[in-house]
């Protein structure tokens, strides 16, 4: 535990920087031509009529200096953006990418039209990253005031082929079974038409493989699409979670990894299309899915795994097993329902899928297995083709209450019909990304039911050297998972202190009294 937190406490002064306030500089007037339509603009507008700190385009990014705080939104224009300043608003940038470093921190949401947003393992974003693509606006000054006017960007590529993400290489995750995943692949787009080509090789480094897929898209316009996405991979049905970011450096610095993994191939043809307005986004879709997969490693007692810091020997951490899955193809349809709410200060999103399947196994009998609760015994293999309904529901709402102080509520939840479902399905929950009381991922199964509110009270008064102002958040989380049934609700309670991208936290089982006290990073899922 002294080593752990030495080594954060090194990590704490590493991405520290003076605070100072932002000198009195003339904020740049906007205004608009034509705001345009849907969340995005809507997001931009009010934040042009709120009080605001406007940068002017430039041939050079905007820098927003680590020794500088930002009280309000933050609006870039035709330039791009690097943030290593504490900033007690959005940060939305017009024309182009926002790039996080290490040190950072926006208390709201990290915003980029026109472009995108480069997150870091050292900054921290409140409220989310939203990147809009498919339009921008076209910016003219006219007597010193910036004129902003609303352009949908067709979806079609300028050259017919080019290397997405950097010089073609995703962003590179890190885990318990895969190892490193670095992915590299071009992008080819036909010529004058809207369709595109993204094959992609992955290379795991734990696995010792290299994983093949390919994306076909064709945009049929900005707000509808079909996708044909073929590869095999490794999946995991947890990424609601942690955030690849953020399960990749708690995985590499403590050993905890909040996801089971299976491996295999999947093909999904789909077709999603969307509705807006000023305040909200309404995205449906429907997906065919065929898929063949089977269990990965680690299994059964393993005896080591890609290196970390910590957590190399916790059977909790590293060494950790995944759940073993029946092997055998699955074959479905899925219908999903994307709902985003952004007005009036109030920001609320729900999912909800729904997927009818049929699972065909590649033998019968049973399996060996140690079920969730760790008793000894068997779980029983589907000895035909079986069918079963699933539902997942994802949930959020946050807002201001007092001053920048503000709630936020979130919710996942699984349903399933009645009868056997193979493992591929379960969800999870434990540890320190749900319920921290728990070992990681203790409980699981077909159906899981789990809510967490958190209460964040910016201590704005108390500028720490190095770190600026920390926060102190009021947490409670209750959940429960397991087969067929959900068992007791299991609780925990207690109190966070965020202090730059680290936090610790003491909670406690009000009913079982049990204690956890933990650090740990702290950043935007």
């Amino acid at each position: 535990m002294l080593r752990r937190a030495t080594l954060l406490a090194l990590l704490l002064i590493a991405v520290g920087g003076g605070v100072r306030a932002l000198r009195a500089q003339a904020s740049a007037a906007v205004r608009f031509a034509e705001l345009g339509p849907g969340t995005g603009p809507a997001i931009l507008g009010r934040a042009v009529l709120a009080p605001h700190y406007a940068i002017p385009p430039g041939a050079q990014p905007a820098t927003l200096r680590r020794d500088t705080t930002y009280s309000t939104t933050v609006i870039v224009l035709g330039r791009d953006v690097v943030v290593e300043a504490s900033v007690h608003g959005d940060v939305i940038v017009v024309g182009g990418d926002l790039y996080m470093h290490p040190g950072g921190r926006i208390a709201g949401r990290a915003v980029s039209i026109g472009g995108g947003v480069y997150q870091s393992a050292l900054a921290r974003v409140d409220a989310g990253i939203l990147s809009y693509r498919d339009f921008t606006y076209d910016i003219a000054r006219n007597n010193g005031i910036y004129i902003l006017t609303y352009r949908e960007i067709v979806a079609r590529e300028t050259s017919p082929v080019s290397w997405p993400g950097i010089y073609g290489f995703s962003i590179p995750t890190y885990d318990r079974s895969n190892g490193l995943s670095l992915g590299i692949g071009p992008r080819f787009a036909l010529s004058g038409t809207r369709v595109t080509l993204e094959p992609r090789l992955i290379y795991r480094s734990q696995l010792g493989a290299i994983d093949a897929g390919a994306l076909l898209t064709d945009s049929l316009s900005r707000r509808t699409a079909i996708t044909l996405n073929a590869k095999h991979s490794t999946y995991s049905n947890d990424t609601w979670i942690w955030s690849d970011l953020l399960n990749s450096a708690e995985f590499l610095l403590l050993g905890h990894d909040s996801r089971n993994y299976f491996r295999g191939g999947r093909v999904d043809l789909s077709l999603g299309h969307r509705v807006e307005n000023a305040a909200w986004t309404l995205t449906p879709s429907i997906t065919g899915r065929y898929e063949d997969t089977h269990s990965v490693r680690p299994d059964s007692l393993p005896t080591g795994g890609p290196f970390t810091f910590f957590g190399r020997h916790g059977e909790d951490d590293r060494l950790r097993s995944n759940p073993r899955v029946l092997e055998g193809n699955l074959a479905s349809i899925i219908g999903s329902t994307r709902f985003d709410w952004d007005d009036q200060g109030i920001i609320a999103g729900l999912r909800v899928d729904v997927e009818a399947a049929g699972f065909r196994p590649d033998g019968g009998g049973f399996v060996p297995a140690v079920p969730i609760d760790g008793s000894p015994g068997v779980i029983p293999a589907f000895e035909r083709e079986d069918n079963f309904v699933q539902g997942t529901i994802d949930g959020s709402i946050s807002f201001q209450t007092f001053g920048t102080q503000s709630l936020e509520v979130s919710g996942h939840a699984v349903l399933t019909t009645r009868g056997p479902t193979p493992r591929q399905r379960y969800a999870y929950l434990g540890g320190p990304g749900t319920i921290p009381t728990l070992d990681m991922l203790q409980l699981g199964g077909d159906q899981l039911l789990y809510l967490d509110a958190a209460y964040s009270i910016p201590i704005d008064r108390l500028k720490l050297p190095l770190v600026g102002p920390p926060t102190v958040m009021l947490r409670h989380a209750m959940g429960s998972a397991g087969i067929g049934r959900l068992p007791e609700l299991e609780q925990a309670t207690g109190i966070r202190l965020i202090v730059s991208i680290l936090y610790g936290e003491f909670l406690v089982d009000p009913v079982t009294g049990k204690k956890h006290g933990t650090v740990g990073l702290s950043f935007a899922r």
